[in-house]
């Protein structure tokens, strides 16, 4: 709904004297207008908060993929490590997803109830020009003393003041309605929000303190720790483990699987993230089903062999952790500098 639109809409309910002017109508409407640039300049913001949250994530992609190498490998828990920045980078990339899924669905919501608000409008002011129009009509027949005509058109006055009536009386209370419905849905959105970032910073916790009390308790960080130590470490690892899965239940999203010393070494590295901007059904085992707005990794196997494809293809990581190839072009990369238009 542009500008125009309600400055043409206020200019037909005010109008002149030749018009009829519904005040608190026109104070409505003002509000309408107010409320929709608002919902507008809250999606605006919104894709540059998202902007920011990926070239951040990217950014941390970089970073722990710098801090593996730190290490040798001949330190035992290198593959944990390993893992911990896999999942660290899975769970943003799923919180950035079901972010995304969330907010814009709660604001498609409410243009939706603008567009269908919009209609009512529209018909209110149609019924207002017809009855103004009539009027003037009327007012001509009248100078000009045409019996005929005065008889039809009065009968065509009384008949579209009695629906402008009822229109503006209904759209009184809808406009009115409509506000209140309008706050309760933003209260809704503000709530989810922060539940949303209130899941991922404290599945984020749980990874990491889990992945610090381990270690700091491991034989291989201190050479005096006993068997006792050991015994600790496996209660403590017991009861982390729990923690962890217990977690499940404060979010809608799959959450990462707690870190195992057991699990294998990474056998790829995440070159960067990519936006996709085409839905695509896999047609064979080894591709990727997508959906348009997801994010996906771009990934690259340490083993050349494996990186083995067709031109014009990628492999790439889903929030899922399922691998596979993909076609390039349902996808564009997300650059640092990358702006959203």
């Amino acid at each position: 709904m542009a500008k125009s639109f309600f400055r043409n809409i206020t200019d037909q309910i005010t109008g002149g004297i030749s018009k009829t002017t519904d005040v608190q109508i026109v104070q409505a409407v003002n509000h309408f207008e107010d409320e929709h640039s608002k919902l507008l300049k809250f999606r605006r913001e919104f894709d540059k908060y998202t902007q920011a949250i990926l070239l951040f994530d990217n950014a941390s992609f970089r970073f722990f993929d710098f801090m593996r190498s730190l290490t040798d490998s001949s330190w035992p828990h290198q593959s944990t490590v390993d893992q911990l920045c896999v999942d660290i980078g899975r769970t943003r990339n799923e919180h950035l997803q079901h972010l995304n899924k969330q907010t814009i669905s709660n604001i498609n919501i409410s243009l939706d109830a603008f567009e269908k608000m919009k209609g009512r409008i529209v018909e209110q002011c149609r019924i207002q020009h017809d009855y103004d129009k009539t009027r003037k009509q009327y007012q001509t027949s009248l100078k000009r003393e045409e019996q005929i005509k005065i008889d039809r058109i009065k009968n065509e006055i009384d008949q579209l003041k009695s629906a402008l009536n009822l229109i503006n009386c209904e759209l009184r209370e809808d406009l009115g309605k409509f506000h209140l419905d309008l706050q309760n849905h933003h209260r809704k959105t503000i709530i989810d929000l922060f539940g949303t970032h209130g899941d991922f910073y404290r599945n984020s916790y749980k990874l990491c303190s889990y992945f610090v009390e381990r270690l700091r308790g491991n034989p291989s960080m201190n050479s005096a720790n006993t068997n006792n130590n050991n015994n600790n470490d496996n209660d403590n690892e017991h009861d982390s483990e729990k923690e962890i899965q217990s977690s499940t239940d404060d979010s809608n999203k799959k959450k990462p699987d707690c870190i195992s010393l057991s699990q294998p070494k990474r056998t790829y590295k995440i070159l960067h993230e990519a936006h996709v901007i085409h839905d695509y059904e896999a047609e064979n085992e080894d591709e990727l089903n997508l959906v348009k707005g997801e994010y996906i990794s771009i990934i690259s196997f340490y083993n050349e062999e494996d990186n083995i494809r067709d031109e014009g293809w990628e492999y790439a990581e889903k929030s899922d952790g399922t691998i596979g190839l993909f076609p390039v072009n349902f996808a564009v990369r997300l650059y640092d500098n990358e702006e959203k238009q």
